[in-house]
């Protein structure tokens, strides 16, 4: 009695310590642990925004639906996602709104979602600048530059690799002079507003404080942002006390669908390649894992095959040694052995 009156808290802090942009109603989550189509949608747009999030793309709410379906499937396949009812989901989103509640429970724990996202999406108040890890000297990278793999002379013109080889340094070497700048501006906003802020042991302004002595009226805008950050991050800390019972209800989910005989494990259910590779498409990686994938099974098939044919030859060997009346009365016994012994 006690989880279920928890568990509504529990799913409304989870949906407030999201995003505002990819952001669900409690009423989502509760319509789809019961496989309602009139929260499938929604789910779509949601792991289509954090999904976006994570590999740093643009996106718009406008995108195509069946464009975010796609890339959802490809990303949740980068990612490790195995369950093959998630990739036979139908492209218009008319269906499967619990195997999406599944896809985002898995992924809220595989990646530490909320955490990675109130970092990433933190209001930055002070002064952040990275720093050039390089080697000063990059004569030794100039060297070699022109070497090819043996055959490739006569498909890739070397003129065309040393332009693009030139265009990539030029590229890098305005970029870390733009960096630089960065730095000295950075450095003069500190030398000029030093002893002005009443913490003594950081004892400048940041370029955000300088913008806002200079622009009072950004004030407002600034204020808003920290008040959203503070309503997520309270509802995060509401959400890691009360993250169990969430874990506790997706147990029932899982045992609903195991009743309805809709759970089927990724050993036992085949997954479609050719829906894979459809969704591949849009992100390179995912092919490139695809075609991976398959020929690491072809590998194993191959040596699945070679590990019977040892098995067998060993075990006629073993049989010409011994008896025949031994051999046929010990068959059954000595399988056992005949493996151990052929892997040693």
């Amino acid at each position: 009695m006690r989880r279920c009156r928890a568990l509504p808290a529990a799913v409304g802090a989870l949906c407030r310590a999201l995003p505002p942009r990819a952001r669900l109603a409690p009423d989502v989550l509760r319509r789809a642990r019961f496989d309602r189509p009139q929260a499938t949608l929604d789910f779509w747009r949601l792991l289509y925004a954090l999904l976006k999030q994570i590999h740093g793309g643009e996106w718009t709410e406008s995108d195509a639906i069946d464009t975010q379906i796609r890339f959802v499937k490809s990303a949740l396949w980068y990612h490790g996602y195995g369950r093959p009812e998630l990739y036979q989901l139908p492209s218009d989103g008319s269906a499967g709104s619990r195997e999406l509640l599944l896809a985002f429970s898995w992924l809220l724990h595989r990646v530490n979602l909320l955490e990675w996202l109130l970092a990433r999406n933190r209001v930055k108040t002070g002064d952040e600048t990275s720093v050039c890890t390089c080697e000063d000297d990059l004569s030794h990278s100039q060297k070699d530059t022109t070497e090819m793999a043996p055959g490739l002379e006569d498909r890739v013109d070397v003129r065309y690799l040393q332009w693009l080889n030139g265009k990539l340094r030029f590229q890098w070497r305005s970029l870390h002079a733009q960096h630089q700048e960065q730095c000295k501006l950075l450095h003069k906003i500190h030398l000029f507003t030093s002893g002005s802020h009443t913490d003594q042991a950081l004892g400048h302004f940041s370029v955000t404080e300088t913008d806002l002595i200079r622009r009072p009226e950004n004030y407002n805008q600034l204020l808003q942002h920290l008040e959203l950050e503070t309503m997520q991050l309270e509802a995060f800390l509401e959400w890691k006390q009360l993250e169990a019972v969430y874990w506790q209800w997706m147990e029932t989910v899982l045992d609903n669908m195991a009743e309805e005989g809709s759970l089927r494990t990724v050993r036992d259910a085949p997954v479609e390649t050719s829906r894979l590779q459809e969704g591949a498409t849009c992100c390179p990686w995912a092919e490139s894992m695809t075609v991976q994938i398959d020929r690491l099974s072809g590998e194993m098939t191959a040596l699945h095959s070679q590990l019977q044919e040892l098995v067998a030859r060993r075990r006629s060997a073993w049989c010409q040694k011994s008896s025949p009346g031994t051999c046929c009365q010990s068959q059954s016994d000595g399988v056992l052995v005949m493996q151990v012994s052929g892997v040693v």
